[in-house]
């Protein structure tokens, strides 16, 4: 499946419809700003089984979900 692509300004006008697309049609979004890719939306079920972990709990901070990121990543 093709990832399709969105500016910044395309995210804002259209949040609504392009969550819908990524989440019900599990379709992936590149979102560009000045034209470069700057993130990837992509269905919360693909992001889960990419880390392993389930949904982080309310209680962990950025800060620790952050240093988790950095320490997974090889060296």
């Amino acid at each position: 499946m093709e990832t399709k692509t969105y500016t910044t300004i395309d995210l804002r006008k259209g949040m609504g419809e392009i969550l819908d697309r990524t989440r019900i049609a599990g379709e992936a979004a590149a979102i560009t700003r000045k034209g470069r890719t700057v993130a990837y939306l992509v269905p919360a079920e693909w992001f889960e089984q990419m880390t392993c972990t389930p949904t982080p709990p309310a209680d962990r901070t950025l800060s620790d979900l952050r240093r988790n990121l950095t320490e997974s990543r090889p060296s």
